[in-house]
């Protein structure tokens, strides 16, 4: 028999549920001592998963919130075995803490769902397709023209290796075959030696499916097929780099991408692109700040087919000189892919993004949004509500990221 004042308490502890007895105050001093050690401040890159998979943002993570989130990782087939990792009870919830403990399994399924979204797809970057935007990051070259046409080249952030038998472990977790891409974090480079001042790129990443010529010596066309908000993360400062695609990939949580995304059918003029404009804001504190100019798509240096088309001459032809490196055998290295994701280009900062690097806890937002849905950018509210993982919005691409 229960004795007054107690009640009955459902625990997480120790990897199973029972039941316990504890009267009020046990109860709360126990809450508290766990808000204590498990919060935001003391597991900031747990709490940035934990805010995607709150969805209704009442505090807690139910099974069904857990479901939902593997469902959007296409990891559907990982669902009962997470939940009975999370809640091995059946109680249908899992506190903070008890997320905290069995984390490793949250972040194994949804890389394991990433990389198989990932499979056998390439990582480029268009370098200097934004007037000014070199110059702002410090990466402009000697000599270069401030009436420039084009952007300066592309450059490889991430390329799979094919993983046979015979490779060494070397070979498959090299710099640019680490997987760098997440939705929900950005890892800053501290283990990184001389590494220094980064910043939020952010960018349009276009989706395209891949065809060679039929001899294999040659990309032949880029086909599109979707658009999405990228943040291509970067060092500005890093002792003894000598290329510029040894700033944009330290390993998993260098790069950023939303989980929604536009279906495109043609990047021609006259097409869905020609309504996409990208901005980004960071929040410091309790404070939000623009970190980019709103800027339209169709404003790049090169965009629509042209651009398309200048990038598969800079594939093929690319050489290694001075910053930049050859692509086209890094994609034979990397058998073939059949896919890519290509981002665009930055935008230009504000004048305090242009002065401020990331720093830990910092939160950033890029969006990618439909200017007829939003003539006037996005509003403060909005941008506030993208903040706090509001729900989707029509017309609107949104990246959350946190900084750990």
């Amino acid at each position: 028999m229960v004795s007054h004042g107690a009640q009955h308490v459902r625990s997480q502890e120790g990897g199973a549920a029972m039941w316990k007895n504890d009267d009020d105050s046990n109860v709360g001093r126990s809450k508290a001592q766990a808000n204590e050690r498990y919060n935001q401040h003391t597991h900031p890159r747990e709490w940035a998963i934990w805010k995607k998979v709150d969805k209704n943002r009442d505090g807690e993570v139910t099974m069904q919130e857990v479901r939902q989130m593997c469902r959007k990782f296409d990891a559907t087939a990982h669902a009962d075995v997470l939940c009975g990792i999370l809640d091995p009870g059946e109680i249908g919830k899992v506190t903070f803490e008890y997320f905290c403990k069995n984390f490793p399994a949250v972040h194994m399924v949804r890389n394991t769902a990433r990389l198989k979204m990932w499979n056998r797809t390439f990582g480029l970057g268009v370098a200097g397709n934004v007037a000014g935007h070199m110059a702002q990051a410090g990466e402009a070259e000697a000599g270069a023209s401030a009436a420039q046409k084009t952007p300066a080249a592309v450059f490889t952030w991430y390329a799979p290796h094919p993983y046979t038998v015979d490779a060494t472990e070397k070979e498959v977790v090299g710099r640019l075959q680490r997987f760098p891409v997440t939705n929900a974090v950005i890892e800053l480079p501290h283990s990184l030696e001389g590494a220094g001042k980064v910043q939020v790129e952010p960018e349009i990443a276009l989706y395209v499916d891949v065809v060679y010529s039929k001899d294999g010596n040659s990309v032949e066309r880029l086909v599109p097929r979707r658009l999405a908000a990228f943040n291509d993360c970067s060092i500005r400062e890093l002792e003894g780099s000598d290329k510029l695609s040894q700033k944009k990939n330290w390993g998993f949580g260098s790069k950023g991408i939303s989980l929604r995304s536009f279906r495109v059918h043609s990047m021609s003029k006259g097409t869905l692109v020609d309504k996409l404009a990208l901005t980004s804001y960071v929040k410091r504190g309790s404070t939000i700040h623009q970190y980019s100019v709103n800027a339209a798509a169709r404003n790049y240096l090169m965009f629509h087919d042209e651009l398309l088309e200048w990038i598969i001459e800079q594939i093929n032809t690319q050489k290694n000189t001075g910053k930049w490196e050859e692509i086209f055998p890094e994609l034979v290295r990397s058998d073939y892919p059949t896919s890519m994701w290509i981002a665009l280009g930055a935008g230009e900062y504000t004048e305090w993004g242009a002065t401020n690097y990331l720093q830990r806890s910092d939160e950033t937002l890029v969006a990618l949004y439909n200017e007829d849905e939003h003539p006037n950018g996005l509003h403060d509210e909005l941008v506030r509500d993208l903040f706090r993982g509001g729900p989707s919005r029509s017309g609107v691409l949104a990246l959350h990221q946190v900084f750990v």
